[in-house]
C-alpha cells in the first residue's frame, strides 16, 4: 500500500518598506495606499535610497523616516490566496521585522545613520 506524501504550501520571504513609528496593529491594515514589495533586501534598500534623494531633491518636500521591513508569508494554500485577495497584504503575513532605519540623509557638518 501507498502511502501519500503530504505536500505543505510554500511560505516565502520578502521585502517592503513604511513609514517608521507605525504601531505593529495598524502596519497591515488597508489604507488605500499600494504596498510595493521585493525579492530581495537589495533591491529594496536600492528603492528606498532611491525614493529618499527624490524626495530630498525636492525643496518643498520633507523626507520621512523610513523602515525597511523584512516579511514571511504564511504557507501560501488555496485559503491564504483568498486571504489576500480579500484583506489584502495582512492576509499573508505570518512574521514582520524592521530590518534597516533610513533618516534624512546627513547634513554637511553633522553625522547622522543611514
Amino acid at each position: 500500500m501507498l502511502k501519500e506524501k503530504s505536500v505543505k504550501a510554500p511560505s516565502f520571504t520578502f521585502y517592503t518598506y513604511s513609514m517608521a513609528g507605525l504601531p505593529p496593529e495598524e502596519r497591515w491594515k488597508p489604507t488605500g495606499i499600494a504596498e510595493i514589495f521585493f525579492d530581495s533586501l537589495e533591491e529594496a534598500r536600492s528603492a528606498v535610497i532611491a525614493l529618499r534623494e527624490d524626495v530630498e531633491a525636492d525643496p518643498d518636500m520633507e523626507w520621512a523616516t523610513t523602515v525597511l521591513e523584512k516579511m514571511e508569508t504564511v504557507p501560501l494554500d488555496r485559503a491564504a490566496v483568498l486571504a489576500l485577495l480579500n484583506h489584502g497584504p495582512g492576509g499573508v503575513v505570518a512574521r514582520c521585522e524592521i530590518i534597516e532605519t533610513f533618516g534624512p540623509k546627513a547634513v554637511r557638518g553633522s553625522s547622522s545613520r543611514v
